[in-house]
């Protein structure tokens, strides 16, 4: 079987992505928190692992060689995770509220405040919080939150089905429609370039979208259709993988080959 390759530009990065035998569900590991359950989740492919939280309440995520949750309200703490899902024992404490969704560039984290759309930078443990835009007053809730990879930042709307392209101050880059309000666990999955999201109307249940908005696939998780998951991220690595590192080597090598045939 014929099989071809793709080199997507994502923050100046080159990923290497197959589309052959393309399986149902997220190519790489989707990190979701349900905190009213208690739960954190992992879902890859057509499988959903849950883990157990720590202290419970952890909504707020980011992800980046390890999770790292806050609280969703100043009286839960949040907790850092290895990639499995395991709690290092490290917790986070700090003012927060109404904070369900987060993301982080790998040296800053980024969150949105639910209540009042003000989009909050954080150092990498949650601490020392700064104002980076406020989303728009009267533009109605927002939940959902990830980094472009780029230097900006995609934000959902709760009481619509709104998802925007945001500069990293506040400028409208781009938006689209996904046919579905209660947007949560918003994602970019940087095997591929795309956006990950859920809604709370069909709890289990992601969509994958282009970053012009067309809808790639849906996909239900039977473990997941009672989880209430509202954060979501993918592991981000500012560094190439090492499958990405095999796509550069072969490029070269073809370029090699062609200098010692010419």
């Amino acid at each position: 079987m014929k099989q071809s390759i793709k080199l997507i530009l994502i923050g100046g990065v080159l990923i290497g992505s197959s589309n052959a035998n393309a399986q149902s569900g997220p190519g790489a590991n989707y990190y979701m928190t349900a905190g009213d359950q208690k739960q954190n989740w992992t879902a890859i492919g057509g499988t959903a692992t849950s883990g157990v939280q720590a202290t419970g309440g952890e909504y707020n995520i980011a992800v980046s060689g390890d999770l790292r949750t806050t609280g969703n309200f100043n009286y839960n703490f949040g907790q850092q995770y290895d990639l499995l899902m395991n709690s290092t024992g490290t917790t986070y404490a700090g003012s927060w509220e109404g904070l369900y969704d987060g993301t982080t560039d790998g040296s800053r984290n980024y969150t949105i405040d639910y209540g009042t759309g003000d989009v909050l930078s954080y150092n990498r443990n949650w601490q020392n919080s700064s104002l980076l835009f406020n989303a728009g007053a009267g533009q109605g809730l927002y939940l959902g939150i990830t980094y472009d990879g780029a230097g900006g930042l995609w934000i959902s709307r709760w009481n619509s089905d709104v998802v925007e392209h945001r500069s990293m101050t506040g400028s409208l880059l781009s938006s689209f429609n996904t046919g579905f309000s209660s947007i949560t666990s918003l994602a970019m999955d940087w095997s591929d370039g795309t956006l990950w999201m859920g809604t709370q109307n069909t709890l289990g249940t992601f969509s994958q979208f282009s970053t012009t908005g067309t809808n790639l696939q849906n996909v239900t998780y039977s473990n997941m259709t009672s989880a209430n998951t509202l954060g979501g991220e993918f592991n981000f690595n500012p560094v190439p993988e090492p499958a990405s590192f095999a796509v550069l080597g072969l490029g070269a090598l073809v370029l090699l080959r062609r200098r010692k045939s010419a």
